[in-house]
C-alpha cells in the first residue's frame, strides 16, 4: 500500500558568472504554487565580478544551516560526488546541506532525450533552499510530508538544464527521466525508516520520489529537466 501511494501526490569548477545567470533559490520570490513574481536572484551575467561573487556568497551563507560561513568564492566546497560517483555532467554543485548531489545519467543521455543542438550540453545547478525566502514552497512539501506521516530532512533546489554560449536555460520538465543521486546526512539517516524525495514543481505540482538503491547512505530518484524544490524524507 505504501509503495502504492507514494507513486505521486496532489498535483565541477564554480563559474561565478554561470552561478548568477538564473535562479539560485527555487521559488525565492513570487507565489511557488503559482509560479508567479521574480524568481531571480543575483542578476545577469553582465554585472561586474565583485558584485556578483558578493551575491553568491550572500547566498550560500543564508541557506548553509549553520554549516559554517564562507567569505570568499573559492572557500565555496563542490558537491558533485555521493559515495565514490561522481555526476556525469558539468554544474554548480553547493548543495551543501545534503552529503553531495550527482546526476547519474549519461551526459550523451541527457542530451539525445532532449533534443539539445550541437553547441548546447547538459548543465545542472545545485544549492541548498533557504526556507525563508522559499517559505511557500516549504509549506507545500510539510504538507506532503504530513500525508505521508514523514519527517522533512534536508531541502535543495535542483535546476537541469543546459548551456550554450555561456547562457543557461532549463530544460523541459516533461521530458525523459534523468536519474540524480544524493548523499543523505548522517544526521537524518535511520535504521528501519523508508526514504523518498518530495518535489515541487512551479505551478504547485507535487510528486513523491521513491529510492531506488539500496545504499542506506544515499538516495536515487527519478526526476525530469527544469527546476524544483526537493526534499528528502523519512517515515
Amino acid at each position: 500500500m505504501k509503495t502504492k501511494f507514494i507513486q505521486r501526490m496532489m498535483a565541477s569548477a564554480l563559474t561565478v558568472a554561470l552561478i548568477a545567470a538564473p535562479s539560485m533559490s527555487v521559488f525565492a520570490s513570487g507565489d511557488p504554487v503559482t509560479g508567479s513574481g521574480d524568481p531571480v536572484i543575483g542578476g545577469s551575467c553582465s554585472q561586474p565580478a565583485e558584485t556578483v561573487e558578493e551575491k553568491v556568497i550572500a547566498i550560500i551563507n543564508e541557506s548553509n544551516d549553520g554549516g559554517g560561513s564562507v567569505s570568499s568564492i573559492a572557500e565555496i566546497p563542490v558537491t558533485n560526488t555521493v559515495a565514490g560517483v561522481k555526476s556525469t555532467i558539468q554544474g554548480v554543485y553547493i548543495a551543501t546541506s545534503v552529503n553531495g548531489t550527482a546526476i547519474t545519467s549519461s551526459l550523451a543521455g541527457i542530451a539525445g532525450s532532449y533534443g539539445l543542438a550541437a553547441g548546447e550540453v547538459p548543465y545542472a545547478r545545485f544549492s541548498n533552499m533557504d526556507v525563508k525566502k522559499s517559505n511557500l514552497a516549504k509549506a507545500v512539501i510539510d504538507n506532503a510530508a504530513a500525508a505521508l506521516g514523514a519527517t522533512v530532512g534536508p531541502c535543495i533546489n535542483i535546476e537541469i538544464g543546459k548551456k550554450a554560449g555561456g547562457q543557461f536555460s532549463l530544460l523541459s520538465q516533461d521530458g525523459e527521466k534523468i536519474t540524480v543521486k544524493v548523499g543523505i546526512p548522517k544526521s537524518f539517516t535511520q535504521d528501519g525508516k523508508t526514504f523518498a524525495v518530495i518535489c515541487v514543481r512551479p505551478g504547485g505540482a507535487v510528486t513523491v520520489l521513491q529510492d531506488t538503491d539500496s545504499n542506506p547512505d544515499t538516495i536515487t530518484f527519478d526526476t525530469t529537466g527544469g527546476q524544483g524544490a526537493y526534499a528528502i524524507v523519512k517515515y
